[in-house]
């Protein structure tokens, strides 16, 4: 991944259904390649959905309860609050995957997000 980047290589495509590299990274539980995504794509990168599903990288991770990769996701900036098209945040996903630990986490995460924003809109 690294040397195709380094040859020129567009990190920021989607496919037919609408899946990133990092929702493939995700798919496939790479923590390296999510991390080197993260590190190189735009912010707004990270909340990009697929076609099919409305999923995000944080919602497809939070399904198969890949605990590293949602902390990876959520510190990089990824929107908690980002419906699918069955209208399930990422704390959603986690619960009806049975990670309760998880979810209890992507809550947490997600009432910090909300405060942030709130403050930055208050801010302008």
């Amino acid at each position: 991944m690294t040397e195709l980047h380094q040859q020129g290589a567009d990190l920021v495509l989607q496919d037919a259904d609408g899946c990133t590299l990092l929702h493939h990274a995700v798919q496939i539980g790479s923590k390296d390649i999510v991390k080197y995504l993260i590190e190189n794509v735009p912010t707004s990168y990270l909340d990009l959905t697929e076609t099919e599903t409305g999923e995000t990288a944080l919602h497809k991770a939070a399904t198969l309860c890949q605990r590293s990769i949602c902390h990876f996701l959520v510190e990089a900036g990824a929107s908690l609050m980002k419906t699918d098209l069955q209208g399930d945040t990422p704390k959603h996903r986690a619960a009806k995957a049975n990670d309760q630990e998880l979810a209890n986490y992507l809550e947490n995460c997600q009432h910090y997000q909300m405060i942030q924003r709130e403050d930055q809109e208050t801010a302008v």
